[in-house]
């Protein structure tokens, strides 16, 4: 028997790339931030349109372009405000990638930080102080760190996890794909099952999941943020 997290697991040589394979996730490295925001969809075809999120009080949180719905691909300008309404961020997207300019600010509308893409690769990069004075540059987004990486994650999972007895004698198989989050403060919360696959090892896959402890969180402009993830996790008979 055996158990193992889906996914290119072979190929990846980082946390980021990991989850960059995975289903669900978003295309920049896998981060997504945690999506707990009342939504509303405008569709400009079957599978393409606009995904807008809100404050609890009707203010606009966050516009994301997309052209596929399906594939989670983005194309056009995302925009995130301020709960104020002052802009908070835009980013330009081309083919799911960043392409054009990359804009921070501040609440006060200054601007925070100054990038320039072309097809997803960082050509310059500035960060600045309220006062307009420059910073040393820091990157936009950090992913959540797995103390020792990818390698010791996956060790931690393969020693952890317990075939469930009835379902070993059940021979009982297959992938579950666990949501969860890493929040602000380095823990896993909000776990659950994305897709089924038997009662016994959507349970397992949950328990192991939740027992990932020490994890540094992701930040977001230099500020640590919820991250969101897709995890699949395969139990397989041998």
């Amino acid at each position: 028997m055996a158990f193992f997290l889906g996914g290119r697991v072979a190929a990846a040589q980082s946390l980021t790339e990991f989850f960059n394979a995975q289903p669900g996730n978003h295309s920049d490295g896998g981060f997504r931030v945690a999506p707990d925001l009342r939504t509303d969809t405008i569709r400009t075809a079957a599978d393409a349109g606009t995904v807008m999120r809100y404050f609890p009080t009707g203010q606009l949180q966050e516009q994301l372009p997309y052209r596929s719905f399906r594939k989670q691909e983005l194309h056009g300008t995302q925009t995130r405000w301020f709960a104020s309404g002052q802009v908070q961020a835009r980013e330009e997207y081309v083919d799911n990638r960043r392409h054009g300019e990359l804009l921070t600010y501040y609440p006060s509308g200054t601007v925070r930080r100054r990038e320039h893409y072309q097809h997803g690769q960082r050509l310059t990069g500035e960060c600045f102080a309220p006062d307009g004075q420059p910073l040393a540059y820091v990157d936009y987004m950090l992913m959540p760190e797995y103390p020792g990486g990818l390698n010791a994650l996956l060790q931690t999972i393969g020693s952890t996890t317990k075939y469930p007895k009835l379902a070993l004698k059940q021979e009982q198989t297959g992938q579950v794909q666990i949501a969860f989050i890493i929040d602000k403060k380095g823990q896993v919360s909000n776990a659950h099952v994305l897709r089924s696959v038997a009662p016994l090892l959507d349970a397992e896959a949950l328990r192991v999941v939740n027992s990932l402890r020490g994890w540094k969180p992701g930040r977001l402009d230099g500020e640590a943020v919820d991250v969101y993830f897709t995890l699949p996790v395969t139990f397989t008979i041998q």
